[in-house]
């Protein structure tokens, strides 16, 4: 599919910041979490320049980081802040450094106006950010109460509110936030065009119209994967369109389990909608660059100068895929240099489209935020 892009208006007016309201830290290497969130911390403060700080949001990765509440503690007097959320996920990044799978710290912390409201409190018109676990995202309602933007971690992702484990998903608001837009780079490359589902048996999709699957799939990949001793299912998809959904709504991504040569299908995760069209979709390092850049453009044209960032980034969108270095993060930087951004590397990516929410696989989702100033 195309990029998909997304202007979701909160407030009345964008206003850019002179002053720092928010400032990043990041801190990777093998160190005891406890360390490496001091240093992050201490890099984050370094930026505000003195200001208070009235939130903080603390990443640690791997999922399973020994987090432990006491450090959360130490972080929260020694800011002064009793607004604090944290998290574990596989990966974590900021503008200026990243990490999947390596013990590293990522921290955000935020200054008047700015700051968080936990559970979404009170904050009806504001954005908000959501972190959950991928069992935690099947027939999810508090995804349809408002847009929310954020991740899903691994199944041992885990999460914190204050000193306080928490068991359900986290849903953060953003206060004095003026303006925030989202845009998503999808980084697929259809082909085939969507085709009714017309024989499946289970998770064995046989036919597509009057379609054979596998050779329909053998006939559409591109020529180079042909030449490859073994067929790259890791990097192909097939889309499902439902005709229950919103037309405008992202189309739900399967994987490819396996092929059946003696009945010319293709094994799926699940089975598909009766009533869906699907199409056979790759993902594509080209398809992707070009789609961030795409994004990017659009994010520049409507905020050009934004407070700070949050970016979704799916674990498949890593340094591996573009064969060395992310790109999707390269070019983010090069459009905005110095912004304070947090970000993560997780299983699922949240868009907000008007009033819901989707959950993306395998893209990216870029979000910026302007905070009201004093007139």
């Amino acid at each position: 599919m195309p990029a998909l892009f997304l202007l979701h208006l909160v407030g009345q007016e964008s206003v850019g910041s002179t002053a720092a309201l928010a400032g990043t830290g990041f801190a990777v290497g093998a160190r005891h979490p406890e360390q490496l969130l001091t240093d992050a911390v201490e890099e984050a403060l370094d930026k505000l320049r003195g200001q208070a700080v009235t939130a903080a949001l603390c990443l640690f990765s791997p999922p399973l980081a020994p987090v432990h509440p006491l450090m959360l503690q130490t972080q929260m007097k020694r800011l002064a802040c009793l607004r604090i959320a944290a998290a574990t996920f596989p990966g974590v990044f900021t503008e200026s450094g990243q990490s999947l799978g390596d013990t590293a710290c990522a921290v955000l912390l935020l200054a008047s106006p700015l700051g968080l409201s936990s559970n979404g409190q009170g904050i009806l018109s504001a954005p908000r950010l959501s972190w959950a676990r991928p069992d935690q995202a099947i027939a999810a309602p508090w995804l349809s109460a408002a847009p929310h933007i954020g991740s899903l971690s691994s199944r041992a992702g885990r999460f914190w509110l204050q000193t306080q484990s928490q068991c359900d998903p986290v849903v953060l608001g953003f206060r004095g936030v003026s303006t925030q837009y989202s845009v998503c780079s999808a980084g697929l490359r259809p082909l085939s065009t969507p085709l009714p589902v017309t024989a499946q048996e289970g998770s064995l999709l046989l036919q597509l119209e009057r379609y054979l699957t596998l050779p329909m799939l053998a006939q559409h990949i591109p020529f180079h994967m042909r030449q490859e001793s073994r067929l790259p299912l890791e990097r192909l998809l097939i889309g499902e369109i439902r005709a229950d959904t919103d037309p405008d709504a992202p189309p739900d991504l399967l994987h490819i389990r396996a092929t059946d040569l003696n009945r010319s299908g293709l094994w799926l995760e699940r089975p598909l909608s009766g009533d869906a069209h699907a199409f056979i979709t790759l993902r594509d390092p080209v398809s992707a660059e070009r789609d961030t850049r795409s994004a990017l453009e659009t994010l520049m044209n409507a905020m050009p100068s934004p407070a700070f960032a949050w970016i979704s980034s799916s674990v498949g969108r890593d340094a591996a895929f573009f064969s060395g270095l992310d790109r999707d993060l390269e070019l983010w930087r090069a459009h905005y240099p110095t912004l304070p951004t947090l970000g993560v590397y997780g299983m699922g990516e949240l868009l907000p489209m008007q009033k819901t929410s989707y959950f993306l696989r395998y893209s990216k989702v870029f979000s910026v935020f302007s905070a009201f100033t004093a007139q």
